[in-house]
């Protein structure tokens, strides 16, 4: 049975996962870099549709979230260590 406890802790897991991708190395190479979002506004440039710049936003917005992460994260291994 999926409780809020589970689905706090699968969050917290996807959040990691978007965390960790880097944008030079990766999302830049796969087209998914915050200059591909910038060249959705030119004329006839092929760009993106909006799906794709929400993700990309989406994308840069967790990677300031890597502080309160961290202690996200603390919290969960502590609490499943006690428990």
């Amino acid at each position: 049975m999926i409780s809020l406890w589970t689905l706090l802790q699968a969050s917290i897991l996807f959040a990691n996962g978007l965390a960790v991708l880097n944008n030079e190395r990766f999302l830049e190479k796969n087209g998914w870099g915050w200059s591909q979002m910038h060249s959705n506004n030119q004329i006839g440039g092929g760009g993106s549709g909006p799906l794709k710049s929400q993700v990309i936003g989406l994308l840069h917005a967790v990677a300031y979230l890597q502080v309160p992460l961290i202690v996200f994260n603390s919290v969960v291994i502590f609490v499943k260590m006690i428990f």
